[in-house]
């Protein structure tokens, strides 16, 4: 029998899709070298996103825990912990905000899920002294629109787990659009690398999501 969709998140949940996220960026650290153009073409947003997830994975997703905000604080801590290059430094920013806002909670509705992404949003736009467009910072703020849209939505409010799915197809639209926001990205025919490595951790959540 399914089980019902409107379910909370909790923190074996949230720790599994986690570790699926993460896996998926590391799994794609190649190729996100490969397409890296901003700020400049060194080729290593792959390589510090994959390390800054690998330090969560070795860390706080390493170990079990029944209260979803606890495991969502020491997630952003060890992501600040060992967060590398500018496109780490900002995931750190944002799981770290993600954290802090749910860190009372044991669990997690669409609301509050809401809630904490847009902190996480904020966190990591507040990071930097010039934040800019056709970056991972715009398909973070495309992300957290949505879920909040989704959990606000008075119609047909969204769980958590419909509300990051209509949230995720949101984020892969604005990384879509990050090469008509950057000149830079237009030229090189790429999308932003570090925009990419943000959806590929969604990516990685909603294929754990989808198979249950």
């Amino acid at each position: 029998m399914p089980e019902p969709q409107n379910r909370p998140l909790t923190a074996p949940a949230l720790r599994l899709a986690l570790i699926a996220g993460a896996r998926r960026v590391i799994a794609a650290r190649d190729e996100l070298n490969r397409i890296n153009v901003f700020p400049v073409p060194d080729g290593d947003t792959g390589s510090n996103l994959a390390s800054t997830l690998g330090s969560v994975l070795h860390g706080a997703l390493s170990r079990r825990s029944r209260h979803a905000g606890e495991l969502l604080l020491r997630v952003g801590n060890d992501a600040i912990d060992g967060a590398r290059g500018n496109s780490g430094a900002i995931m750190a920013q944002f799981l770290m905000g993600l954290g802090e806002q749910a860190r009372a909670l044991s669990q997690l509705d669409a609301g509050e899920l809401a809630a904490a992404v847009r902190r996480g949003a904020d966190s990591a736009r507040a990071a930097l002294a010039q934040p800019v467009e056709g970056t991972i910072l715009s398909v973070i703020t495309a992300f957290a629109d949505e879920l909040d849209a989704a959990a606000g939505d008075r119609d047909a409010p969204a769980d958590a787990r419909s509300g990051f799915a209509r949230a995720l197809d949101r984020a892969r639209r604005a990384l879509a659009d990050t090469p008509r926001q950057m000149a830079l990205l237009q030229r090189a025919g790429v999308v932003d690398a570090g925009a990419q490595g943000f959806v590929d951790l969604l990516e990685g959540i909603a294929e754990f999501v989808e198979g249950g």
